[in-house]
């Protein structure tokens, strides 16, 4: 959890979700929609903890065969980040939430952003983190 909350500047948020998903030791389709760009610190660094978050569940929890990863720039007010498997989806015992996801929703909800997530359609789970660009 420590490492998580480390403070580092980043490359571009394309850049670096593509070398997660190489450490992260788990088949992962990259997609990347609209034109990649800049974006403030605070925002690559919340898209990047919630990505990092989200292949690492997947890593130890999700026992999927596969993941995928987007990243979304097509609308200028926005970057949306979705990352899905295709493994046991989660969990039933609901009030066990974990502290990276909530520390996640705590970091996207400041920059005015939003997370959901849940079952996804055809199994597996399913996360969505959107912030202003």
């Amino acid at each position: 959890v420590g490492s998580l909350r480390t403070e580092e500047i980043r490359p571009p948020l394309d850049e670096s979700i593509r070398q997660l998903s190489v450490d992260a030791g788990i088949n992962v389709d990259i997609q990347i929609d609209g034109e990649p760009r800049r974006l403030s610190e605070a925002a690559n660094h919340a898209l990047f903890r919630a990505a990092q978050e989200g292949l690492t569940n997947i890593r130890k929890h999700a026992q999927a065969n596969h993941s995928w990863v987007k990243l979304d720039f097509a609308d200028p007010a926005r970057t949306r980040l979705v990352i899905e498997d295709d493994g046991q989806g989660p969990s039933t015992q609901t009030s066990n939430a974990g502290f990276g996801l909530q520390g996640m929703n705590e970091r996207i909800e400041l920059l005015g952003g939003r997370v959901s997530s849940g079952p996804r359609h055809g199994g597996g789970f399913s996360l969505q983190v959107e912030v202003p660009a």
